[in-house]
């Protein structure tokens, strides 16, 4: 059995969904899966290797690179277009390996134009797409797409798109129950969860702790993480205006980590109202994502209204295998809201709703001992839904069950 892999991106440099697509490479092998990859090639790679070198020493990998330019993400017109010069070109390379049983489509913008490139070699193989972020639902909830008339287009594009794919993967019931409010069967769709590497990510002791020791983090503080992209779906607003209101707290500090078009004037507006409490901090090495979530008291998941369902978290579970709580701000309609008080691993709040964050913080504060527990209790719950064993085990099954159908 082989699988053809379409990446929409590139293993080449980090992103949100680097570790996922690795650990998915890696256990489609070890199932006994052949697999050709197609990635998009940068003139300027951040990592040494196309893919990690433990893929491209297995036996059974092979995969092609398409040159491609890098583009500002805040130039949407000329992404879109890039997408759609890199689907016609990936295709040429689909046809020079077109010995595969089925195809795995990873999600992005242009995926019509993807799907389109690989059913037109695939036929009646199976093409299975994994929706990782709602096209245009992500783009209009971060407020990227405001033109009513485009935003017509778009999800009348995705329409067609849906119709390429056999079986389409959701991350989430919220994320299932929009395809379906876009005309997608339910009987076409599978919900198979983000994961953490169960076998690499731990909690990490403060004596351990890189992060906590660069930094030279004292023990004795209440640390408030976020730590990610602080990009058009973040509400860094909300964090503003929760730092304020727990700014007589001298040991709570709000510690932000990472990068993104938000970043500069969400410092540029903590420095004007005078919140020394929140400490901004560079993007960390991939390597120490477990010490940096091990270093944090509560991690806080600030959105913004809509994105829930358009996409997920990809760090909740991750903060579950460390052992920390999660003051989410999401969708107050919204499956992933209702989780963390239901299962007592975390607390959320409303997008527009500080006292309510504010005050869910210092509950975890003044209760040390709850939220040692409850960190316990998210440790237990991440393990079972979250790890990387029990969802590549889901997708490789899916795999050959669509293969033999």
């Amino acid at each position: 059995m082989k699988i053809l892999f379409f990446i929409t991106s590139s293993m080449e440099k980090p992103s949100p969904s680097w570790h996922l697509m690795k650990a998915l490479l890696e256990d489609t092998l070890k199932a006994g899966i052949s697999v050709h990859a197609i990635q998009r090639h940068y003139k300027e790679p951040v990592y040494d290797t196309p893919f990690p070198r433990e893929i491209l020493e297995h036996p059974n990998f092979t995969y092609s690179q398409i040159d491609s330019d890098e583009v500002d993400r805040k130039a949407f017109v000329k992404r879109y277009l890039g997408g759609i010069g890199y689907a016609r070109r990936a295709k040429r390379e689909i046809k020079k390996h077109n010995d595969f049983d089925m195809v795995f489509v990873q999600s992005a913008p242009t995926s019509l134009f993807y799907l389109n490139a690989v059913r037109s070699c695939a036929k009646a193989r199976p093409v299975l797409y994994n929706s990782q972020d709602m096209f245009p639902g992500s783009a209009i909830s971060s407020g990227v797409m405001k033109k009513k008339w485009m935003q017509n287009i778009f999800f009348f594009l995705q329409k067609f798109a849906y119709k390429k794919a056999n079986v389409i993967t959701a991350i989430s019931e919220d994320m299932k129950k929009k395809l379906m409010e876009q005309g997608v069967s339910e009987d076409k769709i599978r919900v198979i969860v983000n994961w953490y590497d169960d076998a690499a990510v731990r909690e990490i002791p403060w004596v351990e702790n890189r992060f906590a020791s660069k930094y030279e983090l004292s023990q004795d503080k209440f640390y408030v993480q976020y730590a990610g992209t602080m990009g058009n779906v973040f509400n860094h607003k909300i964090i503003l205006d929760v730092a304020e209101r727990l700014k007589e707290y001298s040991d709570i500090e709000f510690q932000m980590i990472g990068n993104g078009v938000n970043r500069e004037p969400f410092e540029k507006s903590a420095e004007e109202r005078g919140l020394s409490n929140i400490v901004f901090y560079p993007l960390q090495p991939q390597d120490t994502v477990a010490d940096v979530y091990s270093a944090c008291s509560v991690c806080l998941i600030p959105l913004k209204q809509g994105v829930i369902g358009n996409s997920v978290p990809s760090k909740a579970g991750l903060l579950m295998a460390c052992g920390r709580v999660i003051v989410n701000s999401v969708d107050k309609d919204s499956d992933y809201y209702a989780i963390f008080e239901r299962e007592d691993i975390g607390r959320s709040a409303g997008c527009d709703e500080p006292d309510l964050l504010a005050e869910h913080i210092l509950y975890y504060y003044k209760n040390p001992d709850i939220r040692r527990e409850s960190g316990e209790r998210a440790k237990e719950y991440g393990g079972k839904y979250y790890s990387r064993t029990y969802n590549t085990e889901k997708y490789t099954s899916l795999f050959k069950e669509m293969v033999e159908k």
